[in-house]
Protein backbone atom coordinates (compact mmCIF):
# COMPACT_ATOMS: atom_id res chain seq x y z
CA UNK A 1 0.00 0.00 0.00
CA UNK A 2 1.30 3.51 -0.78
CA UNK A 3 2.72 5.50 2.12
CA UNK A 4 0.21 7.79 3.86
CA UNK A 5 -2.71 5.86 2.36
CA UNK A 6 -4.16 4.29 5.50
CA UNK A 7 -7.21 6.57 5.57
CA UNK A 8 -7.81 6.03 1.86
CA UNK A 9 -7.52 2.29 2.25
CA UNK A 10 -10.21 2.41 4.93
CA UNK A 11 -12.78 3.72 2.42
CA UNK A 12 -11.48 2.34 -0.89
CA UNK A 13 -11.92 -1.10 -2.36
CA UNK A 14 -8.44 -0.91 -3.83
CA UNK A 15 -5.41 1.39 -3.49
CA UNK A 16 -2.69 1.45 -6.16
CA UNK A 17 0.71 3.12 -5.90
CA UNK A 18 1.47 5.41 -8.83
CA UNK A 19 4.08 8.01 -9.74
CA UNK A 20 2.38 9.94 -12.55
CA UNK A 21 5.71 11.48 -13.60
CA UNK A 22 7.23 8.04 -14.22
CA UNK A 23 6.24 6.42 -17.53
CA UNK A 24 7.17 2.95 -16.24
CA UNK A 25 4.97 3.37 -13.15
CA UNK A 26 2.00 4.43 -15.30
CA UNK A 27 2.58 1.57 -17.75
CA UNK A 28 2.72 -0.90 -14.85
CA UNK A 29 -0.61 0.40 -13.53
CA UNK A 30 -2.16 0.09 -16.99
CA UNK A 31 -0.92 -3.50 -17.17
CA UNK A 32 -2.38 -4.31 -13.73
CA UNK A 33 -5.72 -2.84 -14.83
CA UNK A 34 -5.74 -4.43 -18.28
CA UNK A 35 -9.26 -5.39 -19.27
CA UNK A 36 -10.93 -3.64 -16.31
CA UNK A 37 -13.52 -1.00 -17.16
CA UNK A 38 -13.10 2.42 -15.55
CA UNK A 39 -16.20 4.63 -15.36
CA UNK A 40 -14.61 7.71 -13.76
CA UNK A 41 -10.97 8.78 -13.72
CA UNK A 42 -10.05 11.56 -11.29
CA UNK A 43 -6.52 12.83 -11.88
CA UNK A 44 -5.58 14.23 -8.48
CA UNK A 45 -1.77 14.16 -8.33
CA UNK A 46 -0.13 17.53 -7.85
CA UNK A 47 2.84 19.47 -6.52
CA UNK A 48 3.19 23.13 -5.55
CA UNK A 49 6.47 24.98 -4.88
CA UNK A 50 5.76 27.93 -2.59
CA UNK A 51 9.16 29.53 -3.24
CA UNK A 52 8.29 30.21 -6.88
CA UNK A 53 6.72 33.62 -6.24
CA UNK A 54 8.42 35.91 -8.76
CA UNK A 55 10.23 35.84 -12.09
CA UNK A 56 13.50 36.35 -10.20
CA UNK A 57 12.99 33.11 -8.29
CA UNK A 58 11.84 30.72 -11.02
CA UNK A 59 13.74 27.45 -10.59
CA UNK A 60 13.56 25.76 -13.98
CA UNK A 61 14.39 22.29 -12.67
CA UNK A 62 11.50 22.63 -10.20
CA UNK A 63 9.29 23.99 -12.98
CA UNK A 64 10.04 20.95 -15.14
CA UNK A 65 9.14 18.65 -12.24
CA UNK A 66 5.92 20.57 -11.62
CA UNK A 67 4.95 20.26 -15.28
CA UNK A 68 5.86 16.55 -15.23
CA UNK A 69 3.52 15.89 -12.30
CA UNK A 70 0.71 18.43 -12.80
CA UNK A 71 0.38 18.41 -16.60
CA UNK A 72 2.16 15.55 -18.29
CA UNK A 73 1.27 13.08 -15.53
CA UNK A 74 -2.49 13.34 -15.96
CA UNK A 75 -2.14 13.20 -19.75
CA UNK A 76 0.08 10.11 -19.46
CA UNK A 77 -2.44 8.41 -17.15
CA UNK A 78 -5.35 9.23 -19.45
CA UNK A 79 -3.49 7.88 -22.47
CA UNK A 80 -2.52 4.68 -20.64
CA UNK A 81 -6.00 4.07 -19.22
CA UNK A 82 -7.99 5.15 -22.27
CA UNK A 83 -8.79 1.53 -23.23
CA UNK A 84 -10.22 1.00 -19.73
CA UNK A 85 -12.19 4.24 -19.90
CA UNK A 86 -13.59 3.29 -23.30
CA UNK A 87 -15.01 0.15 -21.65
CA UNK A 88 -16.60 2.20 -18.87
CA UNK A 89 -20.21 3.32 -18.74
CA UNK A 90 -19.78 6.97 -17.69
CA UNK A 91 -16.58 7.71 -19.61
CA UNK A 92 -15.84 10.60 -17.26
CA UNK A 93 -12.41 12.24 -16.94
CA UNK A 94 -12.00 14.75 -14.11
CA UNK A 95 -8.72 16.66 -13.98
CA UNK A 96 -7.97 18.31 -10.65
CA UNK A 97 -6.82 21.77 -11.63
CA UNK A 98 -6.80 25.06 -9.75
CA UNK A 99 -8.24 28.52 -10.13
CA UNK A 100 -4.56 29.57 -10.18
CA UNK A 101 -4.46 28.00 -13.66
CA UNK A 102 -7.20 30.31 -14.95
CA UNK A 103 -5.61 32.68 -17.44
CA UNK A 104 -8.59 35.02 -17.10
CA UNK A 105 -8.18 35.14 -13.33
CA UNK A 106 -4.39 35.35 -13.07
CA UNK A 107 -2.94 37.66 -10.45
CA UNK A 108 0.70 36.75 -11.08
CA UNK A 109 3.37 34.82 -9.14
CA UNK A 110 3.85 31.05 -8.75
CA UNK A 111 4.96 30.53 -12.34
CA UNK A 112 5.46 26.77 -12.23
CA UNK A 113 2.15 25.92 -10.58
CA UNK A 114 0.05 28.39 -12.59
CA UNK A 115 1.67 27.32 -15.86
CA UNK A 116 1.21 23.63 -15.09
CA UNK A 117 -2.46 24.04 -14.24
CA UNK A 118 -3.15 26.33 -17.22
CA UNK A 119 -1.58 23.67 -19.43
CA UNK A 120 -3.68 20.97 -17.73
CA UNK A 121 -6.75 23.08 -18.47
CA UNK A 122 -5.78 23.10 -22.15
CA UNK A 123 -5.27 19.33 -22.05
CA UNK A 124 -8.74 18.98 -20.54
CA UNK A 125 -10.37 21.23 -23.12
CA UNK A 126 -8.59 19.47 -26.00
CA UNK A 127 -9.63 16.04 -24.69
CA UNK A 128 -13.21 17.25 -24.34
CA UNK A 129 -13.29 18.02 -28.06
CA UNK A 130 -11.42 14.94 -29.25
CA UNK A 131 -13.26 12.39 -27.11
CA UNK A 132 -16.79 13.88 -27.24
CA UNK A 133 -17.67 11.78 -30.28
CA UNK A 134 -17.05 8.67 -28.14
CA UNK A 135 -19.38 9.91 -25.40
CA UNK A 136 -16.70 11.10 -23.00
CA UNK A 137 -17.19 13.97 -20.56
CA UNK A 138 -13.92 15.73 -19.68
CA UNK A 139 -13.86 18.51 -17.10
CA UNK A 140 -11.42 20.45 -14.97
CA UNK A 141 -12.22 21.08 -11.32
CA UNK A 142 -10.81 23.38 -8.67
CA UNK A 143 -11.05 21.78 -5.22
CA UNK A 144 -10.88 25.08 -3.36
CA UNK A 145 -8.04 26.17 -1.10
CA UNK A 146 -7.95 23.09 1.12
CA UNK A 147 -6.17 22.43 4.42
CA UNK A 148 -3.80 19.72 3.20
CA UNK A 149 -0.03 19.34 3.04
CA UNK A 150 -0.17 21.37 -0.17
CA UNK A 151 -2.76 23.95 0.90
CA UNK A 152 -1.40 24.56 4.38
CA UNK A 153 -3.14 25.16 7.69
CA UNK A 154 -4.39 28.65 6.74
CA UNK A 155 -6.48 27.32 3.84
CA UNK A 156 -10.19 28.09 3.74
CA UNK A 157 -11.75 24.64 3.40
CA UNK A 158 -11.41 21.33 5.20
CA UNK A 159 -10.73 18.26 3.07
CA UNK A 160 -14.21 17.01 4.00
CA UNK A 161 -15.88 20.17 2.65
CA UNK A 162 -13.96 19.98 -0.59
CA UNK A 163 -14.50 16.27 -1.11
CA UNK A 164 -18.21 16.52 -0.31
CA UNK A 165 -18.62 19.24 -2.93
CA UNK A 166 -16.52 17.39 -5.49
CA UNK A 167 -18.43 14.13 -5.04
CA UNK A 168 -21.74 15.99 -5.45
CA UNK A 169 -20.45 17.71 -8.57
CA UNK A 170 -19.01 14.54 -10.11
CA UNK A 171 -22.24 12.62 -9.50
CA UNK A 172 -24.17 15.24 -11.51
CA UNK A 173 -21.77 15.67 -14.45
CA UNK A 174 -23.20 14.83 -17.85
CA UNK A 175 -22.70 15.58 -21.55
CA UNK A 176 -23.66 19.27 -21.17
CA UNK A 177 -20.70 19.71 -18.80
CA UNK A 178 -18.09 18.43 -21.25
CA UNK A 179 -15.24 20.91 -21.68
CA UNK A 180 -16.06 23.03 -18.62
CA UNK A 181 -14.00 24.14 -15.62
CA UNK A 182 -15.79 24.16 -12.24
CA UNK A 183 -14.99 24.85 -8.64
CA UNK A 184 -15.91 22.22 -6.06
CA UNK A 185 -19.26 23.95 -5.49
CA UNK A 186 -20.21 23.65 -9.17
CA UNK A 187 -19.54 27.27 -10.18
CA UNK A 188 -18.00 27.79 -13.61
CA UNK A 189 -14.45 29.17 -13.60
CA UNK A 190 -13.10 30.95 -16.71
CA UNK A 191 -10.38 29.00 -18.48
Amino acid sequence: MPAKAEELAAVADRVEALDVSDAASVAALAKRLDGEAIDILVNNAGVFDRSDVSIDKVDFAQMEQTLAVNTLGPLRVIQALLPNLRQGQRKLIVNMSSQLGSIGGSTGTWYAYRTSKAALNQVTKTLSVELAKEGFVCVGVHPGWVRTDMGGSAATYSPEESVSGLVGLIEKLGPADNGHFYDFQGKVIPW
